[in-house]
């Protein structure tokens, strides 16, 4: 038999007293040790990390990924409220429809309290001189285009 199988059965027979060297106490914990790191590489093997794992741990890829949440918000906040030459809300439409509450709150935005007033000056121009009366049909035809 081998010496390992001898303490193996020697153990389990008797459970002796016995005063073991220090260098049967170094040899018992560096195997007790090497089984434990065996045990932990089986283990991480076993569990490899995530995708969202990797994401939440890295700095660098939480940073990018703030990162491009930003500019994507900028984006949209940008797209909505900027509009070019040929999207301006007030040119080119019946007076009616440049003074909307839509049309004015678009043209306020756009250049503030003197962009509002210049949109209200051009719908009374092109309307001209306001009739002394005003019948239901013509209300009704303006407001419906």
């Amino acid at each position: 038999m081998r010496p390992k199988e001898n303490i193996e059965k020697f153990v389990r027979v008797g459970k002796p007293r016995v005063t073991t060297s220090r260098q049967m106490d170094k040899r018992t914990l560096d195997d007790s040790f090497e089984a434990m790191e065996q045990t932990i590489r089986t283990k991480s093997a076993d569990h490899k990390p995530s995708v969202p794992r990797i994401i939440f741990q890295s700095r660098m890829i939480k940073l990018t990924a703030t990162a491009a949440v930003i500019i994507v918000a900028i984006g949209l906040i940008s797209l909505f409220v900027h509009q070019g030459p040929d999207e301006q809300i007030g040119y080119d439409q019946s007076p009616t429809k440049m003074m909307s509450a839509i049309s004015l709150t678009m043209a306020y935005r756009r250049g503030g309290i003197d962009t509002l007033d210049e949109q209200c000056e051009k719908a009374i121009r092109m309307l001209g001189p306001r009739p002394l009366h005003l019948t239901l049909g013509q209300l009704l035809s303006e407001n419906n285009g």
